[in-house]
């Protein structure tokens, strides 16, 4: 049953909307660990004062989940943190860089 489920999970991210949802929701997840939110802000060199217009960019968005699949572990922790699978974090990334 479990693998089912899976299966079906897989094909959450339809749509660039989707990706957006998916990458708001990676943003919270590196918000709320303070080690990997250190790391994005250090790569990404972001004005904490930004975040707020910048959250709503596809740009900022993708690079969101750019920085979580460069990581394997961050990245396994996200997807089991948001009940998703590293495929949906690739495809909403491949959505959100197409804008």
């Amino acid at each position: 049953m479990v693998n089912k489920l899976k299966t079906s999970r897989r094909d959450t991210i339809k749509s660039a909307q989707d990706g957006e949802i998916l990458a708001v929701s990676a943003f919270g997840f590196l918000a709320g660990e303070q080690e990997y939110f250190a790391k994005f802000a250090e790569m990404t060199g972001i004005d904490f004062n930004d975040i707020p217009e910048m959250v709503n960019s596809p740009d900022f968005l993708a690079s969101v989940l750019t920085f979580l699949l460069s990581d394997d572990s961050m990245l396994l922790a996200f997807c089991q943190s948001a009940d998703c699978t590293p495929e949906d974090a690739i495809r909403a990334q491949h959505f959100l860089s197409e804008l």
